[in-house]
């Protein structure tokens, strides 16, 4: 698990819960068969009222990244309903 701020000063946790085994593309001309991923999960610390986000990224490589890295993650990640 990790921690990192975004632009506007609120508080991010960021920890892998789980990992894809690996998928085939099914893209005409595509690279086949692609390595795990790791599903990530963001949860705001700071602001209850903001959705959880989950992407993926490269499996392994959320303890080596940039703050800036994870930043950039989350503005890409898809918004996660509440029940």
């Amino acid at each position: 698990m990790r921690t990192f701020s975004d632009h506007k000063g609120k508080s991010w946790k960021v920890e892998r819960i789980g990992r894809t085994s690996g998928i085939v593309s099914t893209k005409e001309g595509g690279s086949g068969l692609l390595g795990p991923a790791d599903i990530i999960r963001f949860v705001c610390e700071s602001d209850p009222d903001e959705a959880e986000r989950e992407t993926t990224m490269s499996a392994g490589l959320l303890s080596n990244s940039s703050d800036a890295d994870l930043l950039s993650c989350l503005e890409g990640a898809r918004q996660i309903r509440r029940r």
